[in-house]
């Protein structure tokens, strides 16, 4: 085969393979886009309809405000919270509101202007609203939740191959530190990097990721995993299953 040609197929496939990366993830953001609008619907439904942004938090404000307020942050969290006292400097007979003769206005009527928020609402007729607003916005919010740490999953595996080929082929080590400078202590980084992933969907997939490079890269090299090593290692993993170079059938199934 012409080798102009033989580049050329690679370099295609391997564009071809960065352009499905891109879709996975624009995919993934879309979905996490609308599963906020659908939990953003839910807070409007219940009443949350006063939207204010603060930092990496938005916050849902009912205009009852002995209900409350919702924080949604953007990385999949909420929380519920009472609205704080203010004072507003209201319209007043002779001022628009905030006008500056509104505010003298309070200076002189301050109990038109104070807001008490949810300060004087009781604990339990709060937790009782918060108890009504978690149940109806709970199903929609954990599913924003998956689809964020989806989308995290999803480019953590882009980049992860070229980090675990460095640690392998250079001793660079994933999280920082002192290079690695033998193959025995870049295998333990390995299996020390699968073991600490989170006992989760989204960590079993990064997990996943982690074995194919080991059977595709490690186990072809001169230095590769020996069963003794690998039973010792599982012996003392903490992670909910253990650590295999063998395909699973729906891998398999995949291929």
């Amino acid at each position: 085969m012409n080798w102009l040609v033989l580049c050329s197929g690679l370099l295609g496939a391997q564009e071809a393979a960065d352009d499905a990366d891109v879709e996975v993830i624009v995919y993934g953001q879309l979905l996490v886009d609308q599963a906020r609008e659908q939990l953003v619907q839910d807070l409007a439904e219940a009443g949350y309809d006063q939207v204010k942004v603060k930092g990496d938090w938005v916050i849902y404000r009912h205009a009852s405000v002995w209900r409350g307020e919702v924080h949604v942050h953007e990385d999949g969290w909420y929380r519920t919270k009472r609205q704080k006292v203010k004072f507003q400097a209201i319209e007043m007979p002779w001022a628009e509101a905030g006008s500056p003769l509104a505010v003298a206005g309070c200076v002189l009527y301050s109990p038109l202007c104070f807001r008490p928020g949810g300060a004087l609402v009781g604990a339990r007729k709060f937790s009782a609203q918060e108890t009504r607003v978690v149940d109806h916005i709970h199903e929609d919010a954990e599913a924003w939740a998956d689809r964020v740490s989806d989308l995290a999953t999803e480019r953590t595996i882009e980049a992860l191959p070229d980090r675990l080929e460095a640690l392998w082929l250079e001793g660079t080590p994933l999280d920082g530190g002192d290079i690695l400078p033998t193959a025995q202590a870049r295998r333990h980084a390995l299996f020390s990097f699968w073991d600490t992933r989170t006992n989760t969907p989204w960590g079993d997939a990064v997990r996943r990721s982690v074995e194919a490079f080991c059977r595709a890269v490690v186990q072809s090299s001169d230095t590769p995993f020996t069963y003794e090593e690998i039973a010792a290692f599982n012996a003392g993993r903490r992670a909910i299953r253990p650590f295999s170079l063998t395909k699973s059938v729906a891998e398999v199934d995949r291929e």
